[in-house]
């Protein structure tokens, strides 16, 4: 038995066999297989091998053809690669003694090649494992293009998935119905895949570093997403303690969702509105399982998946149509594209740090056109109910009435083309720069709405990225200058009488719910899972009392003296969530 420890991300406790993923230039599986597989699972392998082999040599062909036969030749050095038995004899005899799948034998292979290749002293020869990464991720493709293939979008079972990391992308596709529990080497609380596991109920924990080397595939796991543990072939005692804890979390879980119909309101009688963030289409359901009253964030980035081409706009219109039938009588809140410039596919990566460079609105003065179907789709959406548009990573009043512009022509368009929607949806800014937040009394005359997104917020404002492990510690959500941004941006908002909304992580603690109602914040989105733990929270205090609270927290230096005062005064809040963060 072994124990992890990381940063819990999504509450629960999940016990289950783990399928490892490693990442390579596709996502790698690590599968046990019985041994009555395993000729199969060799066919396959064969099979693999044979088409690369026929690929590699239509490409040979066709640039002895097109550039002459001397340009051809590194060609022959992948062929011989492909049949060297140091590749394609080792690779079965791994499938063979270990009892492996074949994508997890070429990639034990290609680590041993490397490291022959490292002992190399000739530079040329070294530099010749580029040539290997290229034969070897070939094979792995064709692997993984075979009927029957396992992928993260066909689950060969219940699993808890144990993996280095998951992109946005994978994390979109993965085929979620059959995901137990998630852990993860990298990742933080505010991490992609761990806000989607919150939505889905999913126990998770993430920044474990090296749970991918220390958990043998098939290997029973424990997922404690609560404590932040992850425990590999667990004792009977241990195993039973955890049985004990599940079965406790799920009756509490259960007590809690029955709040469902009862009114986020406070003792005093201060109505506090709570929404939520939705990844998928399908969230919705599980949205109005906990009693969620409305939409206040739907990431429209889902609709792209890893496909190249943009959604056409009647695409688009149905999946925003079917959310406000499914929310019917809630709004539902839709943020615009928030993509780099890989999303334009012929134009490259956004630069060394994405987040921070060529994205959002910032893509419409170099393409236009997928902003402005998008906007046309959410103008006829309001046809069929409440919807709202919210522009993201707003820099300041120029980004702003840039996508106004192009709203304005969206509507023109579709004005000459007789094409029926609604006139007045309301428009509004996901404040997530903080210059955004500095002229925030700019920009408030300008929209009908507001809505603060915290995840980006904090890690601009306190220059910690979310997700490097090395510095996620430093995010801190209650850190002065954190509470004082958002305390401004709420008096702008209520001096303007503008609706004002928190869609970040941060909402959905029930800790910073309260301060955040005590700071003025009416409505408050986040994972649907924890809406039933802030409810109780919100109807467990006075918002006079949440006001004297916040406003002490304004005048607190440190995050720890604001973590140490909110632990003495609301001890009740912090106990179901957890650790304040």
């Amino acid at each position: 038995m072994s124990t992890l420890r990381g940063t819990a991300v999504s509450p629960g406790i999940a016990v289950g066999r783990a399928l490892v993923v490693e990442r390579d230039a596709v996502p790698v599986f690590r599968l046990n297989l019985a041994p009555e597989k395993i000729p199969a699972e060799i066919g396959r392998l064969e099979a693999a091998l044979e088409v690369s082999r026929e690929q590699l040599r239509a490409i040979k062909e066709r640039l002895s053809r097109e550039v002459g036969a001397p340009h051809a030749y590194i060609f022959d050095a992948h062929l011989l690669m492909l049949d060297d038995p140091l590749l394609r004899a080792r690779a079965v005899e791994i499938v063979q003694q270990q009892l492996v799948n074949a994508e997890w034998a070429l990639r034990t292979v290609s680590e041993e090649l490397h490291g022959l290749f490292d002992e190399f002293s000739d530079e040329y020869l070294r530099e010749r494992s580029s040539d290997l990464d290229d034969v070897i991720g070939r094979v792995q493709l064709n692997l993984r293009g075979a009927p029957g293939a396992p992928s993260l979008e066909r689950l060969p079972g219940p699993f808890v998935l144990v993996a280095s990391d998951l992109s946005p992308s994978e994390a979109a596709e993965l085929d979620w119905d059959r995901v137990l529990a998630v852990a993860t080497d990298m990742g933080s609380s505010t991490y992609h895949t761990a806000i989607i596991a919150r939505s889905l109920r999913i126990p998770a924990v993430v920044g474990l570093k090296d749970a991918t080397r220390q958990t043998p595939a098939g290997s029973l796991v424990v997922v404690d997403g609560t404590r932040g543990e992850v425990v590999v072939e667990p004792s009977a005692s241990i195993l039973d303690g955890f049985r004990r804890d599940q079965e406790t979390y799920r009756r509490e879980d259960e007590r809690l969702c029955s709040t469902r119909e009862l009114p986020s309101r406070t003792q005093d009688g201060v109505d506090v509105r709570l929404v939520a963030n939705v990844e998928f289409p399908e969230e919705a359901a599980t949205a109005q399982l906990y009693g969620a009253e409305g939409i206040g964030l739907f990431r429209s980035e889902y609709l792209l998946g890893r496909d190249p081409r943009w959604p056409s706009e009647d695409q688009q219109l149905d999946v925003y149509r079917r959310l406000i039938e499914q929310m019917h009588p809630h709004a539902v809140t839709v943020r615009t594209w928030d993509v780099g410039r890989e999303a334009l596919g012929t134009v490259g990566p956004s630069g060394p740090n994405p987040a921070m460079g060529e994205r959002a609105l910032r893509l419409l003065r170099r393409s236009p056109d997928p902003f402005r179907v998008q906007l046309r789709a959410l103008l006829r959406a309001g046809e069929h109910g409440p919807i709202r548009i919210m522009f993201p990573f707003v820099a300041g009043v120029g980004d702003l009435r840039l996508a106004l512009s192009l709203l304005d022509e969206a509507r023109e368009e579709l004005r000459r083309e007789n094409v029926a929607f609604r006139e007045d949806v309301p428009v509004g800014v996901n404040l997530e720069v903080p210059s955004a937040a500095v002229v925030v009394d700019l920009l408030v005359t300008e929209v009908d709405f507001f809505s603060v997104g915290t995840n980006d917020l904090i890690q601009y404002l306190l220059a910690v990225d979310r997700t490097d492990p090395r510095v996620s510690a430093l995010y801190e959500p209650l850190h002065p200058a954190v509470l004082r941004t958002l305390a401004r941006i709420a008096a702008v908002a209520r001096e303007h009488d503008r609706p004002l909304s928190l869609c970040g992580e941060m909402a959905g603690q029930p800790v910073e719910a309260v301060l955040l109602v005590g700071l003025g914040y009416r409505e408050l989105s986040m994972a649907p899972s924890a809406i039933p733990r802030v409810k109780a929270a919100v109807r467990a205090v006075r918002e006079d009392e949440a006001r004297r609270l916040a406003e002490r927290c304004l005048s607190l230096g440190t995050r720890e003296e604001t973590v140490r005062f909110v632990r003495e005064e609301l001890p009740e809040a912090a106990g179901p969530a957890g650790p304040v963060q």
